[in-house]
């Protein structure tokens, strides 16, 4: 049995829930169920969806990402898929809502939620909901498990979003199911338990949370229907999301929010955007190969110019033999993004080329792409005086620490600010 739970709050009885309810539920967990929204009649549903996507600008329709590659989504264009009464099309994906000042403006007339719905006093009789700011796009999320497209034999659930945290400095962010169902599987942080730990130093009788228990026993599955509202704070969640069979497709959206107003500002100044990442699935000391030019995955490396958490270096084997790795500079946190250092001939070139190539930034703002052992072999040497970006790459001699047997890195789809460093934010998955 998970050693926490996530507290839930019912909407059935009122329209909002006071302040202090939302306060004990949320402020200890960081995330709460809320349930029992009902929504207007005059307001956005599934079927909008589709002329929503085609009404957004270049930039906003670049957004368009496949969240499960394993299916056929890959193969049809996001028209087609976001087509409610097709039963043909299997899979999960999402684009956000930014850029397009005209469908912004009217979104947000049209959405069931704009704010959370909890009282700005103590009282359900309050006129007014928590003062919040929120983060610069509306993510949505489109998911296709029809029954009608599976046989007998092949009913099972469709995998979203792989278990990932999310490295932003938030306080949450919030998905509103608009229609059909989602499944949320989490489980908390290390971070997390010890500060819930320390919330609870206080009273001797409370057990401390995971004391001598696997992480597994935490993972917590919880249902979202549509009108259900799931708060979580994704930095401090494991998280992953699956779609189960259903007739109607699920679809939800999601807005962060920020409750102090000095932490709102620069996020709203910044873009977003989805992007592939390759982030660590455990805690990782410093000097750690965390791949070899050999053993490189599919993945792309964020770089930051001023907080790298890892470095491409030279290694020599048994042999003599030189050979690439990326090796970790400093102690990584579980969930944190691999960055490299950014060169200046980077910046200069980036300055240089900001306007004619916005859009492509956007699709792959500051990363480094190894997309199979021999393309990053070509990437990582370069004749006598090998570089990564215009970086020279150390030679090292000295034996580094290598683990083996356990899976220290994992690939997911993550988001984060545009030109912001993956380190000081937040890194890529809702």
């Amino acid at each position: 049995m998970p050693s926490i739970k996530v507290p839930t709050l019912d909407l059935s009885t009122s329209k909002c829930i006071p302040k202090t309810d939302f306060d004990d539920a949320y402020s200890k967990h960081q995330a709460v169920h809320i349930r029992g929204f009902n929504a207007a009649d005059e307001t956005i549903a599934a079927a909008d969806i589709q002329a929503l996507f085609q009404s957004l600008e270049a930039r906003d329709k670049d957004s368009w990402c496949i969240e499960n590659k394993s299916n056929d989504s890959k193969e049809v264009k996001p028209s087609d898929f976001l087509d409610v009464n097709s039963k043909i099309h299997k899979g999960y994906c999402s684009f956000l809502v930014q850029h397009s000042e005209i469908a912004v403006n009217d979104l947000m007339n049209l959405l069931p939620v704009v704010d959370l719905p909890i009282t700005g006093g103590n009282s359900i009789d309050s006129v007014d909901n928590m003062k919040v700011k929120y983060g610069p796009c509306t993510w949505f999320f489109f998911g296709k498990n029809y029954t009608s497209t599976e046989t007998a034999h092949s009913k099972k659930p469709l995998l979203g979003r792989p278990e990932h945290t999310d490295s932003v400095s938030h306080d949450g962010t919030w998905h509103y199911q608009l229609s059909g169902t989602k499944i949320w599987r989490i489980r908390p942080t290390d971070e997390l338990l010890d500060r819930i730990n320390r919330s609870s130093d206080g009273d001797s009788k409370k057990r401390k949370l995971n004391d001598g228990q696997g992480k597994g026993d935490d993972t917590i599955e919880l249902e979202c229907k549509q009108g259900d509202i799931l708060l979580l704070n994704t930095r401090l969640w494991w998280h992953s999301t699956v779609i189960p069979m259903q007739d109607s497709p699920s679809i939800s959206y999601a807005r962060d929010v920020y409750f102090e107003s000095d932490a709102a500002d620069e996020p709203n100044q910044q873009s977003m955007t989805n992007i592939d990442g390759t982030y660590a699935a455990q805690d990782i000391e410093a000097e750690t190969i965390l791949f070899t030019e050999h053993s490189m995955p599919d993945c792309e490396l964020h770089r930051s110019k001023t907080n790298p958490n890892c470095q491409v270096v030279e290694l020599e084997d048994e042999s003599g033999e030189s050979y690439m790795a990326v090796v970790s500079l400093r102690y990584i946190k579980a969930g944190e993004f691999f960055c490299i250092m950014e060169s200046d001939s980077e910046e200069e070139e980036d300055d240089s080329e900001e306007e004619s190539d916005e859009e492509d930034n956007l699709s792959n703002p500051n990363c480094l792409n190894f997309s199979s052992a021999s393309s990053a072999s070509m990437v990582l040497t370069c004749g006598n005086n090998p570089t990564a970006h215009g970086n020279p790459i150390p030679k090292l001699t000295s034996s580094k620490k290598v683990v083996t047997g356990t899976v220290i890195c994992e690939l997911s789809i993550r988001y984060c600010f545009k030109g912001a460093t993956v380190s000081s934010i937040k890194g890529g998955m809702k």
